[in-house]
């Protein structure tokens, strides 16, 4: 389907300037959803929250995730024009969001506010990608990944910030403050990427009704499906670690007891490696194929997630979630790449909601097993060979998966 061989000429800002101001976009935007499970750590304990409860929210957000990737992807692609104001939205609707939670007293008030925390990260992903996979189609493994270093800076950033304003204030008063830079940061995204997806030789307009008619049409090719499932199983099990990683880590009494900032920094080796490995893993996936890349990445994310218990409140653990962390997004990323060198050019972000889609609704149900697993088998540490067994299915997934040489022009799907 992809009929662009080389990048095409863009008017208006260089290509190299849109991939910066993404990538800057996107780590802002991390910065506070991967500081966010390390508040809800505080906010369980401060509102008595039972882990159950706890799930229920990480649930509501996977779900509003999920929805909002799946019906956007092909809304995206219908409103090419409006990018750069929906871009703008996100940023600006992330300080709404994240001051909704630091204003919320109860249970039913957070889980209003954590379905708006769903929506502008999950919303994000879906413009950036289909701009990018346009513009690079030269790079695109690498331009994916570099959209993926800007979100490991905030990965490594959220849970370090998160961390140490916690040692000093109480958590509404951090949320709030999170509020200003954001809506600051919206008026930088609207001068940098209002004339994304305006540049250019404008396509045909396609109806939504359509859209929706050719992500059906994708799910019947056996690349995309195969990718889907393997980005899906893989997910999950990230989810599990992200969600409760925190707790095991700052818990007293089934986990590790650390202090918040002490939690932060092992949960920023986890979230933010990809700083190291993003750049080097897109661009070894442009020259080798994204099996090679992803294959032994996988694997190996399993095998560190299985020693993790192992080194207890040691200096190997941090060893062992920077060696996780280099894979946690990366992988992500070169599955994303290799969807895209599968679809067509105006369906991109449709393909990327996809991904994001089912995985958040299939992904949902995950923490009410975390907490089971959690309860019934072993206590937090278990959470780490539940993420492991899951990442080396994936890994098997994928190596069945037909993609092609990086060399040979993509099939239509």
């Amino acid at each position: 389907m992809e009929q662009v061989a080389q990048a095409p000429q863009q008017r208006g800002r260089s290509r190299g300037f849109i991939l910066g101001s993404l990538s800057l976009g996107h780590g802002a935007s991390h910065l506070y959803d991967m500081g966010f499970p390390v508040f809800m750590e505080v906010i369980a304990k401060s509102l008595g929250l039972s882990y159950f409860q706890v799930a229920t929210l990480f649930s509501i957000r996977q779900v509003g995730g999920g929805l909002v990737s799946l019906g956007g992807g092909a809304l995206v692609d219908t409103l090419k024009s409006q990018w750069g104001l929906i871009l703008t939205g996100c940023m600006a609707g992330s300080a709404v969001a994240y001051a909704f939670v630091g204003a919320s007293t109860n249970f039913p008030l957070l889980i209003l506010a954590v379905i708006l925390v769903s929506i502008p990260g999950a919303l994000w992903h879906l413009p950036a990608a289909a701009a990018l996979s346009q513009r690079f189609p030269d790079r695109r493994g690498f331009a994916i990944a570099m959209h993926g270093f800007g979100s490991n800076i905030g990965n490594v950033l959220g849970p370090l910030m998160a961390g140490a304003l916690l040692t000093i204030l109480f958590w509404r008063h951090v949320l709030f403050i999170y509020a200003v830079p954001s809506l600051m940061l919206a008026g930088l995204v609207w001068w940098s990427l209002k004339d994304v997806g305006k540049e250019g030789d404008q396509e045909e307009s396609v109806r939504f009704s359509e859209q929706l008619r050719i992500g059906l049409r994708l799910l019947r090719n056996p690349v995309v499906l195969g990718l889907i499932l393997s980005a899906t199983l893989r997910g999950i099990g990230l989810n599990a670690l992200f969600h409760w990683t925190p707790f095991y880590l700052s818990d007293t009494d089934t986990g590790l007891g650390m202090s918040y900032f002490r939690a932060g920094f092992h949960y920023s080796l986890l979230a933010g490696m990809g700083i190291v490995s993003a750049p080097v893993l897109g661009l070894l996936s442009d020259k080798y194929g994204r099996k090679a890349v992803l294959v032994p990445g996988l694997a190996s994310a399993a095998v560190f997630s299985f020693l993790v218990v192992s080194t207890g409140d040691s200096i190997l653990l941090a060893v062992v979630l920077a060696g996780m962390g280099l894979g946690t997004f990366a992988l992500h990323q070169i599955i994303q790449a290799a969807v895209l060198d599968v679809v067509g050019r105006g369906t991109e972000a449709t393909a990327v909601g996809l991904i994001f889609g089912i995985n958040g609704l299939i992904g949902a149900a995950s923490p009410f097993l975390a907490t089971l697993i959690i309860n019934h088998a072993g206590g937090l540490s278990s959470i780490f060979y539940y993420s492991g067994i899951l990442t080396a299915i994936s890994a098997l997934v994928m190596i069945f998966i037909p993609l092609r040489p990086m060399n040979q022009p993509a099939v239509p799907g």
